[in-house]
């Protein structure tokens, strides 16, 4: 961010001399004045120098750079500022085991420098300024440690959490540790702030700058790699920034630089009042898909085009076609101008978009949608803002190639239908369109976000639209992928699986994972693959409310001998588990039984068309419910009032049939599903 100005001042500041190092704080971004003593009698005139990296240079950086070399302060270079930094206070007891201490104290010929050989940290220089000073507070007595460890701003949790976690490698070397287990974890924790010349360093080679407004932003190359036009305006462009303000491309710099320290984590936006003109930043060097990743928030994902309406990508068949076979979610990104302001907005469907073969008309699958206002509908100040909707509108319609999603009066209405028609593609009432950009966009008001100001409009329905009108043709349509790499969370913790298993057999049993949704997929085909003949199931389902249930299947899923048939299997005991939702919470896991004329269970064919893909316990259980299910994912559940225990307290909803239900929802999207095989322990077997 910008700083004052009079701290660039040219004249000579007269201090005391004292008896040791004062913490000095050197001017950022640009003007780097390194503070430096000459002695005068008995006081110290502190001179101003200019490092390479800055606007201007000067050859004392080296002279200076060494004199810091010492166990004292040392000169260091954070983020594009160079600082005297007190890296001696770090010997203090409850400071010299964290990982900035062993840093700076053993591995400081391992860090980059830059061209003077001073140490350069690619870090927010915001972080080691507030440092400095709790360091200088501390060697005065003014705090002790416990102010420094955890009293860091949220702002710069980021790097204070890194920096003085705890490490068992000293600061001493002793033999052999270069092998040690305590070792490689400092090399995991801190090889980003490493040569990358050295084994495990990951810092990078160089040291980039770049002067914006009168201050020097500089990060590493390592930094840059993976962001070309950002790199570029590093290294091919040798004039000062002047297109955008100093504190959004700071805040951009440092954005692309927790990415790389941090390459799995879901890295926060930065947040500006001046939202718009922070987005044009992110814009501009081509981050915007970075930006997505930080809108949806979810870890270890990464993101890549495929499909662009400025490329003449906008046709339905097109999208399916390269849809086709993918894994993970989609993003539709899209933007229309209205009244001369851009709206732009973005929809998460978590899963595939699955088409129908003809001569199916359309395909219905359960998805989590998520809606992003990223500007126009909402006050600037509310920056990017998360739509949710409810459970039971957690679904993606999708028609046939040569077809169309109709509406209640049967007439063509568009291709694509995302959360209940919340957001309809390829729409033109009364037409057959394949052209994408057609759209329809609209929300419930109780869908709106209480704690953001809604400025759009509402049409005569009393609908709200994130788009300027809820019918449009958009200026611009990307469709992404986006797929986590990050191994899915069992539902249950591994004593809360024990336990159903538990209440499930009178002889201890242990359970073999056979198939989990967000792991292999909700294809129906693949189920059955993976689970194949196994017998005694136990299914356990999360939905996206949150509610955790099971059923309990002693039989097996047979598999009906035509594609398109159904079989079904009697005498296969079944019974149900609340988990958490349905009831209160001091009932713990309730068992609920089933009459025993409806244990069994209706398996359909893997081309098969039916109201379910499976059906369990006379029906209160439906995986892959509906007609038209394009995967197992959309489920219902529910039971009769009859079915539900004595002695617990139910506190969930009942449908329009007074049935009970253990979802959320009668009819739910899975957040998860997971079937097991449950077997005897070998020790009761034998």
């Amino acid at each position: 961010m910008p700083r004052n100005r009079s701290a660039h001042c040219s004249a000579s500041l007269i201090v005391p001399l004292t008896s040791r190092m004062d913490v000095c704080l050197v001017p950022c971004r640009d003007l780097l004045g390194v503070l430096f003593p000459t002695n005068v009698g008995d006081k110290i005139t502190l001179g101003t120098v200019e490092e390479r990296g800055s606007c201007r240079s000067s050859d004392n950086g080296e002279r200076l750079a060494k004199a810091y070399k010492v166990d004292g302060p040392m000169l260091l270079n954070v983020g594009g500022t160079v600082m005297t930094f007190p890296r001696d206070l770090l010997l203090h007891d409850g400071l010299k085991h964290t990982l900035l201490a062993v840093l700076l104290h053993r591995f400081g010929d391992w860090m980059l420098s830059n061209g003077n050989g001073t140490p350069f940290i690619d870090a927010d220089p915001d972080y080691f300024k507030w440092l400095n000073v709790k360091l200088r507070y501390l060697r005065d007595n003014r705090i002790d440690v416990s102010e420094i460890c955890e009293g860091c701003p949220s702002a710069f949790a980021f790097y204070h959490d890194r920096f003085f976690a705890k490490t068992d490698l000293t600061i001493e070397p002793q033999t052999g540790d270069d092998k040690s287990a305590a070792f490689r974890g400092f090399m995991a924790a801190m090889g980003a702030f490493i040569d990358s010349s050295v084994a495990g360093g990951k810092g990078g080679s160089e040291v980039l700058s770049v002067c914006v407004d009168g201050y020097t932003v500089a990060t590493t190359d390592a930094t840059l790699d993976d962001f070309t036009a950002l790199y570029n305006r590093f290294t091919k462009l040798t004039g000062p920034v002047v297109d955008v303000r100093a504190d959004h491309f700071y805040k951009v710099v440092d954005y692309v630089r927790r990415i790389r320290i941090a390459p799995d984590a879901a890295t926060p936006l930065p947040t500006s009042s001046s939202f718009d003109e922070l987005l044009y930043v992110c814009e501009m060097y081509g981050l915007m898909e970075q930006v997505y990743l930080s809108m949806i928030g979810k870890s270890h994902s990464h993101i890549e085009c495929i499909l662009k309406s400025s490329h003449g990508d906008c046709e339905f068949d097109t999208l399916v076609q390269r849809a086709q076979g993918l894994q993970g979610g989609l993003l539709f990104a899209i933007e229309c101008e209205c009244e001369a302001r851009r709206h732009r907005f973005a929809v998460h469907v978590d899963g595939p978009l699955i088409a129908p073969s003809d001569p199916i008309p359309e395909l219905h699958t359960g998805r989590l949608v998520t809606f992003y206002s990223i500007s126009g509908a909402f006050e600037e100040g509310d920056s990017i803002v998360k739509v949710t909707v409810t459970g039971d509108k957690q679904w993606v319609d999708v028609a046939s190639i040569h077809g169309a999603l109709k509406d209640d009066q049967g007439e063509p209405r568009g291709k694509v239908s995302i959360a209940g028609g919340r957001l309809w593609l390829g729409c033109a009432e009364g037409e057959l369109v394949s052209d994408l950009r057609h759209c329809q966009q609209w929300l419930w008001r109780s869908d709106l976000p209480v704690s953001k100001a809604y400025r759009g409009s509402f049409n005569d329905s009393g609908s709200a639209t994130l788009a300027g009108s809820s019918h449009f043709t958009a200026t611009r349509l990307e469709v992404y992928q986006v797929v986590s790499t990050c191994p899915a969370d069992p539902i249950l913790s591994a004593d809360g699986l024990q336990a159903l298993i538990y209440m499930t057999s009178d002889t201890p049993t242990t359970a073999k994972l056979l198939y989990k949704g967000d792991r292999d997929g909700w294809a129906h085909k693949t189920m059955l693959t993976k689970v194949g003949k196994a017998a005694d199931l136990l299914f356990v389902i999360k939905d996206l409310g949150g509610h955790v249930l099971a059923s309990h299947l002693k039989g097996q899923l047979k598999l009906p001998d035509k594609p398109t048939g159904v079989e079904k299997t009697t005498d296969c005991p079944v019974a149900f588990y609340s988990i958490s939702g349905a009831f209160e919470e001091g009932d713990g896991t309730v068992r609920i039984a089933v009459p025993r004329n409806e244990h069994y269970v209706v398996v359909a064919g893997t081309e098969g068309e039916n109201w379910g893909k499976v059906a369990i316990g006379g029906g209160r259980l439906l995986l892959g419910y509906g007609a038209s299910a394009g995967d197992l994912r959309r489920c219902q559940q529910w039971l009769r009032r009859g079915d539900l225990p004595d002695g617990k307290t139910y506190r969930g909803s009942f449908d329009d049939d007074r049935h009970a239900i253990l979802a959320a929802t009668l009819k739910f999207t899975c957040a998860d599903m997971e079937i097991y095989t449950l077997q005897a322990s070998e020790r009761w077997a034998a």
